[in-house]
């Protein structure tokens, strides 16, 4: 299931991983498909920002597409490797959101 969302401000890796980086700003997880327990790598998700001043932004490819992490691997690398976020709740059950993960500062892959 591919749903669009292109209707909302969004924002490539770099512009999202500071907008992360922000006193203020939270990440949120959106759960497009809820994960199958009898696939190993099943369900989608979507990472959204959310400014100081209540703006959310989904994270999207080079294309403008929406980015959908479908492993537990990709999961783990955006949520740590590059947002360096305080926790990772992951929703799921389709259409749920987790809110409120914070960037903090540093982590193994900084910003430019």
């Amino acid at each position: 299931m591919n749903t669009k969302r292109r209707a909302l401000p969004v924002l490539l890796e770099r512009d999202f991983r500071k907008l992360a980086a922000t006193q203020g700003a939270t990440v949120e997880i959106e759960c497009v498909s809820a994960p199958n327990p009898d696939e190993r790598f099943s369900g989608e998700w979507l990472f959204y920002v959310v400014s100081p001043a209540g703006e959310r932004f989904l994270l999207v490819t080079a294309l403008a597409r929406e980015r959908i992490v479908n492993s537990p691997i990709g999961m783990f690398g955006l949520a740590f490797g590059k947002l360096n976020l305080d926790r990772l709740d992951v929703p799921a059950v389709a259409g749920a959101v987790c809110t409120g993960m914070r960037s903090l500062p540093g982590g193994s892959d900084p910003l430019e």
